[in-house]
């Protein structure tokens, strides 16, 4: 019989994340959110293409990470920025509602990923919210403070 303090449970199966990006930049923001949030039982893959790698090859590598990060219930990709390399060789891969994508990754967008596959969320409720999250991280913080400062 489950005690009624203890947690609600995770689902069994979540949703795959995997960063992907030109030079190292996913391998930073994976090491990076894993120091900041060490707790956090959600992995997440990273795959970082090398400057002069070849399309094929990347491809090949893609292929086989999007296959290591599913974990039964799809994967969403983040990748670093609409157009470029990653993007483009991610774009052969989508498949709406298993395979996502969500372009111009940032550091919160990658936390809320993890929370969003602990919640169970499917990968396209995980793509639109990320998109929100990652606009909503973005701010000029000169502007910010200007705000807070005028009388009302």
């Amino acid at each position: 019989m489950k005690n009624s303090e203890e947690p609600a449970t995770r689902p069994a199966v979540t949703v795959g994340i995997l960063l992907l990006s030109h030079g190292p930049l996913a391998d930073a923001l994976r090491e990076t959110v894993g120091v900041l949030e060490p707790e956090q039982s959600e992995p997440v893959g990273a795959l970082s293409l090398a400057w002069d790698e070849a399309p094929e090859s990347a491809s090949d590598r893609l292929q086989k990470a999007i296959a290591k990060a599913d974990r039964g219930r799809g994967v969403v990709l983040l990748t670093d920025m609409f157009g470029g390399t990653p993007s483009n060789l991610a774009l052969a891969f989508l498949q709406k509602g298993r395979i996502e994508i969500v372009t111009g990754v940032n550091l919160p967008m990658v936390m809320k990923a993890r929370a969003l596959a602990r919640e169970g969320k499917d990968p396209s409720e995980m793509a639109r919210t990320l998109v929100e999250k990652g606009r909503r991280a973005i701010v000029a913080a000169g502007e910010l403070m200007e705000t807070e400062k005028r009388p009302t």
